[in-house]
């Protein structure tokens, strides 16, 4: 059911000079991909034995997070419930699967959610459910660090020595993990990480995962466009050649900017033709749903 180790393949008729490799965590499974089921693993391994009746998380209303956790209590057969950013739709393609694996739904304004240790009405909701193990937005926790340092330990394994391993990051979690698995192991792999947030916000998140203020990884906010999910006609325009030409698809908020990042330190000469670039696709294709009028009209004129 699930395909671990997730497989290692190499990128054909990519726009770069370097040798581009790409850890398909995306095929992981169907519903629980990427690194949302690096994440979840370990929160979901530890649920029986914890006297928990279900789980309360957070997120927004295309959150990969949420989807995939709505697909694993629901195979798992455990009570879950969400607090989410925004308004409810109808129709809406992640809602309405959220629905229908049975997660209850709490809708919260953004300043509301913004606040969400102290503000009264995310208080209220956490009341409804008393004995609910509380996970974070993006499952963003220690549990789910340990989860993603198996990335490490995995394409270890499978005999590939990247130059640079990178990937984009929006809580942090997933690239800590990496950064944490890298120093484990001793590999002089560098870490590029590519903020969907503009800022800093990133770099501290990674230290306060890892516990440490580390330097021995690249992390910068310029593919990030001006913030989360954001994009641009450029933009579009590249991840969907990126498409056509490769045959991975991917998604606008998270692996497209990975890839378009890499194209803006292509520009600047950061790579040698020798390198062996390890790109960690994390999933996520059910946020593009958010994106479906914008992409196609960017496919209607590359025709």
């Amino acid at each position: 059911m699930f395909k671990l180790p997730s497989p290692i393949e190499v990128v054909e008729n990519h726009p770069f000079s370097f040798q581009l490799l790409v850890k398909r965590d995306d095929l992981i499974h169907p519903q629980i991909s990427g690194n949302k089921y690096r994440k979840l693993k370990y929160n979901l391994r530890q649920f029986p034995d914890s006297g928990k009746n279900g789980i309360l998380t957070f997120g927004g209303v295309f959150s990969n997070h949420l989807h995939a956790t709505a697909a694993a209590c629901d195979h798992f057969n455990i009570p879950c419930a969400a607090i989410v950013r925004g308004e409810d739709h109808h129709p809406h393609p992640t809602l309405d699967y959220l629905r229908s694996r049975s997660m209850a739904l709490h809708f919260v304004s953004r300043e509301a959610y913004r606040n969400k240790d102290l503000h009264p009405q995310i208080q209220a909701i956490r009341a409804l459910y008393p004995n609910y193990q509380i996970l974070p937005e993006g499952g963003s926790n220690d549990l789910a660090l340990a989860g993603c340092k198996e990335i490490v330990s995995e394409w270890m394994a499978q005999d590939c020595k990247p130059d640079y391993v990178t990937l984009a990051a929006g809580t942090g979690a997933t690239s800590a993990g990496i950064i944490a698995g890298l120093r484990m192991h001793h590999l002089s792999s560098r870490a590029l990480v590519f903020s969907v947030l503009k800022g800093d916000f990133i770099r501290h998140q990674i230290n306060q995962f890892t516990g440490e203020i580390l330097d021995d990884y690249y992390c910068t906010d310029e593919a990030a466009l001006g913030g989360y999910a954001t994009t641009t006609d450029e933009y579009l325009h590249f991840i969907s050649g990126f498409e056509a030409n490769t045959g991975i698809e991917v998604d606008p908020v998270y692996n497209g900017k990975v890839l378009y990042g890499l194209s803006l330190l292509e520009q600047r000469s950061f790579f040698k033709p020798s390198d062996k670039v390890l790109w960690i696709h994390t999933g996520g294709l059910q946020g593009k749903a958010g994106f479906i009028d914008k992409l196609k009209n960017i496919n209607q004129t590359q025709q």
